[in-house]
């Protein structure tokens, strides 16, 4: 591995560019996010905020705060959304609100059946083309 200034690897540098082009795909994904899941996101990504410090804020456990930010980071990091919003012409309205509901809202199959009044088949089927249209985009397969 080739050094670079500083005694880095090359190998370092492209990752830590790499984490950097990451956190700002996560920042400007993080603006999607409604109420208390954004704050944490922004106090998290953008203020740089350690989970003590935004769970005194809070009023959570520093332990609470770290398994929301995981959760609310993952959801974030999911390709699914991103590749249905870019896709709009393959999903419908509701479709594609189904799919925010859960990929960026969080919300459970049950909860977002309950709250469109539809079945849970229906969000699960939904859910499940959103996720293998999305794999088959990622394997160049559309």
């Amino acid at each position: 591995m080739r050094r670079v200034e500083g005694g880095e690897t090359a190998l370092g540098v492209w990752r830590r560019h790499e984490t950097r082009a990451s956190v700002e795909t996560l920042r400007m994904r993080a603006d999607r996010l409604d109420g208390e899941d954004r704050a944490l996101a922004q106090m998290y990504l953008e203020h740089g905020n350690s989970l003590r410090q935004i769970g005194q804020l809070m009023g959570l456990t520093p332990q609470s705060v770290g398994r929301r930010i995981r959760r609310i980071l993952r959801r974030l990091t999911d390709e699914t959304y991103e590749v249905c919003l870019g896709n709009r012409e393959d999903f419908n309205g509701r479709e594609l609100s189904i799919v925010r509901d859960h990929f960026i809202g969080g919300l459970s199959k049950s909860c977002i059946s309950r709250n469109r009044g539809l079945t849970y088949y229906r969000v699960d089927a939904t859910l499940r083309k959103a996720r293998r249209y999305a794999a088959s985009v990622k394997g160049g397969n559309v």
